[in-house]
């Protein structure tokens, strides 16, 4: 079963798969809980232009990706705060530009010999150190981020205008939290693909939802989900050759209709 271990291309890409799972659980609670799980989708976009410019200009696309994303991620936020755009719109807006600019550079250079459907679905198996050292780097800066913030982060969460009442500097939090996501889709998109980069915000607090009530317990369920899933997608994408990112896509289904059936299940016993 632990076969594909003695590959050392499979021992990078489960490490870094495991870092990104890791980095997404502890960040998607905050956003699907604040109904910002969109930006995600929306920085993939984002991000499938940004590595597209950095594939143009640099052999390593992170070096231009990242603080493109970051700047688009900014003006998600400054537009949905200043322009008067819901934050659904705001991402929208700059996210379908984003995706536009990045066909129309395709369309126009000439000798672009990179492969598109792996930006689009990913590449898990060719990681480059890199790239493991940039996912260690966004896993740390974001265990930083949720340790020192948690408790306003919590607050701003689930009653915005009572963190603003409180003196928490929510506009901060919101910039920085937006800033993250950024980073951890243009670290994503070169291993899981664009399409499906969002899923691993989405999908653990949807699992983990199912089956706790409290915030706390959502967050650690939600990384156990994660962790779990990601490790089972890519033994099985191994062992099946199936496309990993895809694989790993369809482990998270089916543990949020085995958590959805197993809460109905249990609801029908109380009654």
């Amino acid at each position: 079963m632990f076969s594909f271990l003695n590959y050392t291309f499979m021992i990078y890409a489960l490490v870094l798969a495991l870092l990104i799972a890791f980095a997404a659980s502890l960040l998607s609670p905050f956003l699907v809980l604040s109904k910002q799980s969109l930006i995600a989708d929306g920085m993939a976009h984002i991000a499938f232009t940004g590595v597209v410019i950095g594939l143009l200009f640099s052999s390593e696309p992170l070096y231009i990706a990242v603080p493109f994303s970051i700047l688009a991620a900014l003006a998600i936020t400054f537009l949905s705060e200043k322009a008067r755009l819901d934050n659904d719109a705001a991402i929208g807006v700059v996210s379908v530009f984003a995706l536009a600019l990045g066909l129309i550079i395709i369309s126009v250079s000439d000798g672009f010999n990179r492969s598109i459907e792996s930006l689009l679905v990913g590449s898990l198996l060719t990681v480059t150190v890199p790239e493991l050292i940039g996912a260690s780097i966004l896993a740390l800066l974001v265990i930083i981020f949720v340790l020192f913030f948690y408790r306003k982060l919590l607050v701003t969460t689930f009653d915005p205008t009572y963190a603003k009442f409180s003196g928490i500097n929510t506009r901060f939090l919101k910039y920085a939290l937006s800033a993250l996501t950024a980073i951890f889709v243009v670290v994503g998109v070169r291993a899981i693909g664009a399409l499906l980069i969002s899923a691993f915000i989405l999908f653990p607090t949807l699992i983990a939802r199912q089956i706790t009530r409290s915030f706390n317990t959502t967050l650690y369920t939600g990384i156990i989900f994660s962790l779990v899933g990601t490790f089972l997608g890519i033994v099985l994408s191994y062992h099946l050759a199936l496309p990993t990112g895809p694989t790993i896509i369809m482990v998270f289904t089916s543990f949020l209709i085995l958590a959805f059936l197993t809460n109905k299940l249990l609801l029908k016993r109380r009654d």
